[in-house]
C-alpha cells in the first residue's frame, strides 16, 4: 500500500494547487506573447530591441515547458494524494528552481546579491522561485506531514 497524506494542508495546497500553477502559466503567456518584454526584464543587459523575431522557438519552447510544470501542479498532484507521487514531482519542479535560480545569477552577475538594484520584475521572479523552493523542501523533508503516522495508517490499510 502506498503511503497516502492528507493534501488538505492549506499551506501546501494553496501554494502548489493554486498559485504556483496561475504564476508559472502567467511566465508561459509572457514568453509566448510578449518575448521581448520577458527577455528584456529577465536580463540586466537586454533590452526589448534585443529581442530577435527569428528565436521565438526558443521562448515558444520554453512557454511550453512553464505550461507543462502548471499542468502537473494544477492537475496531477490535485488527482493523487501518494506521497510517493507528490515528493517525486515536487524534487524534479525543486531541482528545475534551483537551476532556474543559476541561470538567473549567471546572468545578473553580481546584481543577483544585491537587493537593492532588483527592479520589481526581478523581486516577483527571483522572489517566487525562492518561496515556491523553499515551500517546496519543506514539504520533502516533511514540514506539516505526519510521515510516521502515515505510514502507520498505510500498514493496516487506511
Amino acid at each position: 500500500m502506498y503511503e497516502q497524506f492528507e493534501y488538505n494542508r492549506l499551506p501546501y495546497r494553496l501554494l502548489m494547487l493554486y498559485i504556483d500553477p496561475i504564476l508559472i502559466f502567467a511566465g508561459a503567456v509572457l514568453q509566448h506573447f510578449a518575448p521581448s518584454f520577458y527577455l528584456a526584464h529577465m536580463s540586466p543587459h537586454s533590452t526589448p530591441s534585443t529581442y530577435d523575431p527569428a528565436s521565438q522557438i526558443v521562448f515558444d519552447q520554453l512557454a511550453a515547458s512553464y505550461v507543462l510544470f502548471a499542468w502537473i501542479e494544477a492537475v496531477v498532484l490535485r488527482s493523487t494524494n501518494n506521497l510517493k507521487v507528490w515528493k517525486t514531482v515536487l524534487l524534479g519542479i525543486l531541482i528545475c528552481d534551483v537551476l532556474h535560480l543559476y541561470g538567473t545569477w549567471l546572468t545578473m552577475g553580481s546584481l543577483f546579491w544585491d537587493l537593492g538594484a532588483w527592479t520589481g520584475f526581478n523581486w516577483i521572479n527571483i522572489g517566487t522561485l525562492a518561496l515556491f523552493g523553499a515551500t517546496r523542501m519543506a514539504f520533502l523533508i516533511g514540514v506539516g506531514l505526519d510521515e510516521k503516522g502515515m505510514a502507520e495508517q498505510a500498514k493496516i490499510g487506511l
